[in-house]
């Protein structure tokens, strides 16, 4: 990924297929970023992640996010809990992903 933050390309990328979408929560999700406080060593787990299995998380964010994606497109206005919403979720699998690293590499270096 080539942006500054990774996370924020994975979210991009998760939800390219909707500009309008991507340009209205990506503020949202550059503020709950700073509220949860992923730090640089969380970013550096992230970018350790293989090609392939970075574009896995990103399919399994796309497909798991798609009637919230479908709601925010076929809404006609007060749609800022969807938006929240598809934050949270996306949140929460970078956060598995997150933790998912880190308990490898403890796993490879106790002999797992």
């Amino acid at each position: 990924m080539t942006e500054k933050n990774i996370i924020i390309s994975i979210f991009n990328k998760s939800f390219e297929d909707y500009p309008i979408l991507i340009s209205k929560a990506s503020p949202l999700l550059v503020v709950e970023l700073k509220k949860i406080k992923i730090d640089i060593q969380d970013l550096s787990l992230i970018e350790t992640i293989s090609t392939e299995d970075l574009d896995e998380i990103i399919n399994k964010i796309k497909n798991g996010n798609q009637e919230i994606v479908e709601k925010i497109i076929n809404s006609k206005g007060n749609n800022g809990k969807l938006y929240d919403e598809l934050i949270q979720n996306f949140l929460k699998e970078i956060t598995n992903t997150i933790d998912f690293v880190y308990n490898l590499i403890i796993s490879k270096q106790l002999g797992g």
